[in-house]
C-alpha cells in the first residue's frame, strides 16, 4: 500500500558543492547589509512536513535510519497507512533538505555583489561538478523578495544559459508577512545540470510556508503550517498539508493520485489520508480511496487505521473487508474523524 514513485537524490550533490566551495570564507561585517536579503529566504528545518515520529525521543528511535526512496516499503511491524504517509513525507523533505542546505552554506558567507535591491552569491564552480551556481534575491517591493538558485554548465560564461533549480518568495523580518513565503523546486533543470547526480529525477516540488514570524531563524518554534505539491513527470502526484502545533500534535492531510498496491505496477488509484496524532506519536488515519483497481461495484473505500507509540498497528477496519480487521477501536488514541 505504498506510493508508486522514483528514487529522488534529494539535490545533495549541491549541498556538498556549496560547503567546499565556501568552506574558506568568513562572514564580514561588511555584509551587514546582506541581512535583510537572508531574511526571505527559509530554512530547511523550518519547512520540513511534520509528522508522529518528529515529536519525541521514542518516535526518533524507532523510525530508524534514513533512506532516500520515495515510496519504499517501511518495516513490516508499522502501521500501514502511517508508513504510506511517512514515505511521502520523507521524500519531499529530503529533497527540500538538500536544495536548502545548500543555499544556506552559501548565504553565511559575502555575497559576491550586492545593491540597494539585489544580492548575488556566486557564481560558484567545483572542479568535479559539471556545472556552475548562483543565488540571487531580489527586492520586489518594501521588504519583499523573490530568490533563484541558477545552474549552468561549467563550461559556459553566458548569462543567458543559467536556467532556476529553485524559484521563491519571501519577506524581511520588518514585514507583517515575515514567516510566509512558497518555493519550486524544478528537477528536470537539476537533472539536465548534473544527470549523474539525479538519473531518476524529474517534475516538481512546491512547498508552501506559514510560520510563527521568528521560525525562520529558529526553526524550533511553532505552530507551522506546510503544504508541498509533488508532481513528477508521468508519475504519481500528490498533495500533502501538515500542521504542527506547540503541545506537539499534528495532523497532516494527504491528497494523492498513487499505486496504493504492496507491487506498486498496478493502476492508481485517488487516495485521501487524514492523519491526527498526539504528543507521544500515537495517532489516527481515515483513508478514503477510489478509482485504480477497484472493481465498479466498489466505487469507494473508507478505512481507519490506530497506531500507538510504537507505531505499530493497534486498529484497522475498512468498510468492504479490503484489508482483515486487526484490534478493537478501543485503542485508538482518537475516538472518531
Amino acid at each position: 500500500m505504498y506510493a508508486k514513485t522514483r528514487a529522488w537524490s534529494a539535490c545533495c550533490t549541491l549541498a556538498f558543492c556549496f560547503s567546499a566551495l565556501a568552506s574558506g570564507c568568513t562572514l564580514d561585517k561588511k555584509d551587514d547589509d546582506a541581512d535583510a536579503f537572508r531574511e526571505a529566504v527559509p530554512q530547511e528545518q523550518s519547512v520540513a512536513l511534520s509528522g508522529p515520529d518528529s515529536n519525541s525521543a521514542s518516535a526518533t528511535a524507532a523510525v530508524g535510519p534514513t533512506r532516500r526512496i520515495l515510496g519504499t516499503t517501511p518495516a513490516a511491524q508499522y502501521a500501514k497507512w502511517y508508513g504510506f504517509t511517512r514515505e511521502m513525507r520523507r521524500g519531499v523533505n529530503q529533497v527540500t533538505a538538500g536544495v536548502l542546505a545548500g543555499v544556506w552554506t552559501i548565504l553565511h558567507v559575502p555575497p559576491s555583489a550586492i545593491s540597494k535591491d539585489s544580492a548575488t552569491w556566486g557564481p560558484y564552480t567545483d572542479e568535479l561538478e559539471p556545472a556552475s551556481y548562483r543565488f540571487r534575491v531580489t527586492r520586489i517591493a518594501v521588504d519583499e523578495y523573490d530568490y533563484t538558485l541558477d545552474g549552468r554548465p561549467k563550461a559556459s560564461t553566458s548569462d543567458a544559459d543559467y536556467r532556476a533549480v529553485l524559484t521563491g518568495h519571501g519577506y524581511g523580518k520588518p514585514h507583517a508577512l515575515h514567516g510566509q513565503g512558497d518555493f519550486t523546486i524544478d528537477l528536470d533543470v537539476a537533472k539536465a545540470l548534473d544527470p549523474f547526480a539525479h538519473p531518476n529525477d524529474s517534475g516538481t516540488v512546491h512547498i508552501a510556508y506559514e510560520l510563527p514570524r521568528d521560525l525562520l531563524q529558529n526553526p524550533d518554534l511553532l505552530p507551522r503550517s506546510i503544504t508541498a505539491k509533488v508532481d513528477p513527470e508521468g508519475e504519481a502526484v500528490y498533495t500533502v498539508e501538515s500542521l504542527a502545533q506547540r503541545d506537539h500534535t499534528g495532523s497532516i492531510h494527504v491528497d494523492a493520485h498513487v499505486d496504493i498496491a504492496e507491487t506498486k505496477d498496478t493502476k492508481l488509484e485517488d487516495v485521501v489520508i487524514d492523519s491526527r496524532w498526539n504528543a507521544t506519536g500515537a495517532g489516527r488515519a481515515d483513508i478514503d480511496f477510489t478509482g485504480g483497481d477497484l472493481p465498479p461495484s466498489i466505487p469507494m473505500v473508507d478505512a481507519v487505521e490506530c497506531w500507538g507509540t510504537d507505531f505499530t498497528q493497534s486498529y484497522y477496519n475498512d468498510s468492504v473487508n479490503f484489508s482483515p480487521t486487526v484490534g478493537e477501536e478501543s485503542a485508538c488514541v482518537y475516538p472518531s474523524k
